[in-house]
């Protein structure tokens, strides 16, 4: 017995949905480089002595956007989706599936056609920001999406019109993340994804939180010189100030940063700052900024536009996630030669990490569903 499948979209409806996608991204690419062109004017002497770094890392985001481009120019070849009626699983389980054998799963769902436009590349691992923030971000739709579909029930709406339109939406973007990431397990988040990426990854999630803010800090002399003496690290010295500064205003918040040294010379400031993030409200914007600076910047002199302590909403998750961990390798090469051990150069809250693990879990079992 043979079962019948046909496209879910409309003659003409695909080449719509593909200009807008294209057209999205166009946008979103735009963005960046704007997002780029400001903190460059923003961080002045700071960006010019990293520009290499991050001129390398704009060139990856842009050879990722090259590969979405012309994987939506050809994503018509991987539709192959049954209409609403011939599911046999409700709308949730569509956008939503129980996690078990990928593999079964898949057979079940394309009948016939299983092999028809699946990807036979093995699933690669999220080892670039550029990469991993693409298909992080279409995660994050994706769950948006779950959210929706739940809430539809509550709306005064025809709901069968809001699913089809969700159900479309979701299994043409899974499909072209599939043909663009490959199929398979990621790697093991503890085994096999490098402290560089899993710090990406909790600085990406913490950047879409309800009132996250990114955060840079530039040292004064004597907190830097007491951070690179301390015995549980220069990351973890520095990370209980600001969390014992922020307990006193009465904030608790998920926190993760980045160390990094500036190359300019210059000996009037420390080389030594902080960028990050942690989710604050933003009328405590400017007490907590005045607070950490009288904690940890007190005497640094400001030039040009670089504050003592900058904190504002982030521009862009992917972007800034990949501005803080430009120079881990760098980083955490200095902090070995000036202490004489390994020193990890980063610092991230135990929740964030736990909450990062599973969103990358996540990201596994969506693309294997």
């Amino acid at each position: 017995m043979t079962s019948k499948y046909q496209s879910p979209f409309k003659e003409g409806e695909v080449p719509q949905i593909l200009q807008k996608l294209h057209d999205s991204e166009l946008r979103r690419h735009a963005e960046q480089i704007a997002t780029r062109d400001s903190i460059r004017a923003l961080f002045e002497e700071d960006w010019f002595a990293d520009e290499g770094a991050v001129d390398a890392a704009s060139e990856s985001r842009d050879a990722e956007f090259d590969d979405l481009s012309l994987l939506l120019n050809e994503a018509p070849a991987v539709l192959s989706e049954p209409h609403l009626e011939d599911l046999k699983t409700s709308p949730l389980d569509v956008l939503c599936p129980q996690q078990g054998n990928p593999g079964q799963t898949n057979h079940v769902e394309a009948g016939v056609n299983a092999k028809i436009g699946r990807s036979n590349r093995a699933g690669q691992p999220l080892s670039t920001p550029g990469r991993a923030g693409l298909v992080a971000r279409f995660h994050l739709d994706h769950t948006e999406r779950v959210v929706a579909i739940r809430a539809i029930g509550k709306l005064h709406i025809d709901p069968d019109d809001q699913l089809e339109k969700l159900l479309k939406t979701d299994a043409f973007i899974q499909k072209l993340m599939k043909s663009y990431q490959g199929v398979g397990e990621l790697p093991e988040w503890a085994k096999f994804v490098s402290p560089q990426m899993k710090q990406y990854f909790r600085l990406h999630l913490l950047c879409t939180k309800t009132d996250a803010k990114t955060i840079t800090i530039r040292l004064d002399h004597d907190s830097a010189e007491a951070a690179l003496a301390a015995p549980r690290g220069a990351a973890n010295f520095l990370a209980e100030i600001i969390k014992r500064t922020l307990a006193k205003l009465g904030i608790d918040t998920d926190l993760a940063f980045n160390l990094e040294f500036n190359h300019t010379g210059s000996i009037e400031n420390h080389p030594l700052h902080i960028h990050g993030a942690f989710c604050i409200p933003e009328d405590r914007v400017k007490a907590v900024s005045e607070a950490l600076r009288k904690a940890l910047a007190m005497d640094y002199r400001q030039r040009y536009k670089n504050l003592a302590v900058h904190i504002e909403q982030p521009r862009n998750a992917r972007w800034w996630a990949t501005y803080c961990i430009k120079e881990y390798g760098i980083t955490a090469s200095k902090l070995e030669a000036e202490r004489g051990r390994k020193n990890r150069p980063d610092y991230a809250t135990q929740k964030l990490t736990q909450e990062t693990k599973a969103f990358y879990e996540d990201i596994g079992v969506w693309l294997n569903t």
